[in-house]
């Protein structure tokens, strides 16, 4: 605010106060006018001349205005002094507007703006309390001033002892109530702040509370008594006038804080980090100090992490010298109400900064140099014209075992970092390469004093003096341990890859995106399964070896697979080098090739005999299905043939006789007998038919009692040799059938003169063996019955083989494994 107006508003407060001293002189019912005019002024005039300094230090803060409000709002409760009953009445109904006023201070304090919705509503009931509330219990009391019997309420419209009993003391509650909601709201926020908005609050607060708190205490006691009262309003007086003593103390206390800044200066020319300094001045102890990279064009913490201009619930003041940015200060949001002292410190930072970075340029230069040297991972050493280490850095000591620098320094190279067994080279070489030392590059793998085998490779160069000469011989090492380690190991995995893909059974072969075949394929296991050499397929498209009718499909897969989505399993025909047909069960795979191509992976195994093995199952089903089907029609045609015609014989025949037994009784006799002799043939007929079906001898008995039962019915000799030994049913009835199919087919068709049958047990295995002396030349996959055999075994894990050469005879074997038929 302009000086001019704050000369003109302290004027106005003078006079003001000046007319409140000839009101309070001239009052005819005040018997304690000095002690009124000494409260009352000091008062009013405090309000008004802090609220006009705060105005002039920081006119964009509202704080002032409500400072200076409140101190002329106070005076005119003066006006109740005032022998006139008009102006008597109008300074009771506005003597209190001021603590409104004032309530408005302290919830807007430090910024001068209420915070919340709940704080505005606290304020706008204040201001209504205050006047409604006076404005009420004058319209009911003639006399409202017990201090005044001659002072009239212009405005009463009655006068009524108990109407004014109850406005008043519902005014005390409702005061009351804001009062303590008052201390309630700015204990919270005191609580809530931070250090450096706690020593801005803590002032203000506390004398704003117990000022209110000496209201409250009035406020009660004058409910019992106004006498009792009336001290206690002098005290409130007094704590009153204490508020505005505690703004001029902030004020005071950031004029003393900025004549301290000579302190800054003092402390880092003693040593103190800058940071730590600039907290102790400004008393913030969350400050933060951000540097200017004007390389990189950011700020920086002191560890060299980027900072934000702007960071939330933090302010910022920027510090320049030169007109050149130097550094930004993060600090307490609460700062900014001390400009003077924080545009102060800046410039006394801004100035020190400046001045330090003059004097310390050639300083901070060679420390970075020796920062960098010591935290690079290279290995860095100077030696002397002898070959004498005379500096390293960090990296180097660590590489030498040695405890410190000190202990390794003035040693020659070759001792250090060299084998025993090639450190005469090693100085040979250093001794030859003088005077001019030429740049080199070499490797040493050595122990250090610490036991570790390590691998360095050095390069050498010269360092000149001003004259020319080699002063000193630069080495830079670099530690390649662990990557020559890595070498070892990658040329151990690629050897084992390699051996891998050359000797599983499974092809490999790599192709680029569009199915090229590149080097990494074929392997060895490609050639073998469809014939084709590496130099038959290099640089020709996979899709060439894949049948017509599958390539499209396939090259769809491998494309897929170089756009990153692995090809499912499946089965497709290739072409052989022979040009035969293999069906190959393959997928493929993106890989990354050679110079950051995209290679796919193709690997596939034949399949084919695998999917012969189950279309021969399938078709064994069939036929397993058929010969049940068979065999089922061939029990129904003999049933029909055999024993059911001659059940339908034999019941015409008893009938015939029961028709002959009274008149002829002899012919009756023999149709009798006749009948008898049919049913022994049905009863023959069906047991035949039974024992095809399964032999009863079989489950009773076993294997070897059915072989001789079958023995016993062939037309052929038969020789028999089996075990005692019961074998699984499962296994007993193959066993059977094969040798019932085997010597049936012998006394058809071999002309055969003797026949051996041999069963025996062998390492978990049962062997059958059926042997004729006859003409040979029988086919297995002629007939049906040797190939429902088959079939049958096959359900067992078993097989049949059948040997026959022309005039050789014919040797049927089997063989059926126990194990599976007993997990069976």
């Amino acid at each position: 605010m302009n000086g001019r107006y704050l000369v003109v508003a302290w004027c106005v407060a003078l006079a003001i106060a000046g007319a409140t001293t000839a009101a309070v002189l001239a009052s005819d019912h005040n018997d304690s006018k000095a002690a009124t005019l000494a409260l009352a002024l000091t008062v009013g005039l405090s309000f008004v001349g802090t609220g006009l300094i705060a105005l002039w230090r920081r006119p964009q803060n509202g704080t002032g205005y409500l400072l200076a409000s409140v101190g002329y709002l106070w005076f005119l409760g003066a006006l109740t002094e005032a022998n006139s009953d008009w102006l008597f009445t109008i300074g009771a109904v506005l003597g209190s507007v001021a603590f409104g006023a004032f309530v408005h201070l302290l919830l807007a304090f430090p910024t001068g703006r209420l915070p919340s919705q709940r704080d505005r509503l606290l304020v706008i009931g204040t201001y209504a309390l205050a006047l409604v509330g006076n404005a009420a219990l004058l319209l009911f009391d003639e006399t409202p001033s017990s201090d005044c019997a001659t002072c009239r309420s212009t405005i009463a419209i009655a006068d009524s002892a108990r109407t004014r009993d109850v406005l008043n003391l519902a005014g005390n509650l409702l005061a009351v109530g804001l009062g303590i909601t008052l201390l309630l709201i700015m204990a919270s926020r005191y609580r809530r702040a931070s250090a450096a908005m706690r020593r801005v609050l803590g002032p203000v607060l506390a004398s704003g509370s117990l000022a209110l708190l000496a209201l409250l205490v009035e406020l009660v006691v004058a409910s019992f008594s106004e006498s009792a009262a009336r001290p206690l309003g002098y005290v409130f007086l007094a704590t009153f006038a204490m508020v505005p003593l505690a703004f001029l103390a902030g004020i005071l206390r950031s004029r003393l804080a900025r004549a301290g800044v000579g302190d800054v200066l003092l402390a880092l020319a003693r040593g103190m980090p800058i940071r730590d300094a600039l907290a102790q001045v400004l008393r913030d102890p969350t400050l933060e100090v951000a540097y200017w990279l004007p390389e990189s064009g950011r700020y920086v913490s002191a560890d060299g992490k980027p900072v934000a201009e702007e960071s939330e619930g933090r302010a910022v003041t920027l510090v320049e010298h030169a007109g050149r940015p130097t550094a930004a200060i993060l600090h307490d949001p609460t700062l900014t109400d001390e400009p003077e002292l924080v545009e102060a410190v800046a410039a006394a930072t801004g100035l020190w900064l400046d001045n330090e970075r003059l004097q310390a340029k050639l300083r901070a230069q060679l420390e970075l140099l020796e920062t960098t040297v010591d935290t690079s991972p290279s290995l860095l050493c100077s030696l002397d014209r002898d070959g004498r280490i005379a500096n390293l850095n960090l990296a180097s000591i660590r590489a030498s075992g040695y405890p410190d620098g000190e202990a390794v320094r003035w040693e020659t190279f070759w001792d250090v970092f060299v084998a025993p067994e090639e450190r005469d080279d090693s100085r040979a070489r250093f001794e030859n390469a003088a005077p001019f030392h030429e740049a080199a590059a070499f490797e040493h793998t050595f122990v250090n004093l610490q036991g570790k085998e390590l691998t360095i490779a050095w390069s050498t160069a010269p360092l000149h003096d001003a004259q020319g000469n080699v002063r000193n011989v630069i080495c830079g090492g670099l530690d390649i341990t662990e990557r020559r380690q890595r070498e070892l190991e990658l040329e151990v995995e690629r050897d084992f890859a390699g051996t891998v893909a050359n000797t599983i059974p499974i092809f490999l072969v790599g192709v680029w995106d569009d199915a090229t075949v590149n080097d990494y394929g074929p392997n060895p296991a490609f050639e073998l399964q469809l014939g084709w050499r590496h130099e038959d397929v290099a640089g020709r498209s996979l899709l060439d070896l894949v049948h017509p009718n599958d390539r499209y499909l396939a090259g769809m897969a491998i494309s897929s697979a170089a756009n990153g989505v692995p090809a499912e399993r499946r089965e497709s025909r290739w072409l052989c080098k022979d040009g035969s047909t293999r069906i190959v069960a393959w997928s493929a795979r993106e890989i990354l090739g050679m110079e950051g191509r995209t290679v796919v992976l193709v690997s596939g195994a034949d399949v084919t005999e695998r999917r012969e093995q189950e279309e021969e199952i399938r078709a064994s089903r069939a036929r397993i299905v058929e010969a049940g089907d068979e065999a089922r029609r061939r029990l129904e045609r003999n049933l029909h043939d055999g024993a059911q015609q001659r059940l339908v014989a034999l019941a015409l025949s008893l009938r015939l006789a029961q028709s002959k037994v009274g008149s002829d009784p002899a012919e009756a006799h023999q149709v009798l007998e006749s009948a008898r002799e049919e049913l022994t043939s049905a009863l023959d007929d069906l047991r035949e038919l039974a024992r095809g079906i399964h032999p009863a001898v079989l489950t009773d008995r076993g294997l070897g009692a059915a072989i001789e039962a079958l023995a016993t019915r062939s037309p052929v000799p038969v020789d028999v040799e089996t075990t005692d030994e019961r074998l699984p049913r499962a296994v007993e009835a193959a066993a059977y059938y094969v040798i019932a199919e085997s010597l049936a087919n012998v006394s058809k068709y071999a002309e055969a003169s003797e026949v051996t049958v041999r069963v025996s047990h062998e390492n978990g295995c049962a062997r059958i063996e059926v042997a004729d002396d006859g003409v040979g030349g029988a086919d297995a996959t002629l007939g049906s019955g040797l190939r429902g055999l088959a079939d049958r075994l096959a359900a067992l894990e078993g097989t049949l083989s059948v040997d026959s050469p022309p005039g050789g005879g014919t040797r049927v074997s089997a063989e059926i494994p126990l194990l599976s038929t007993t997990q069976k």
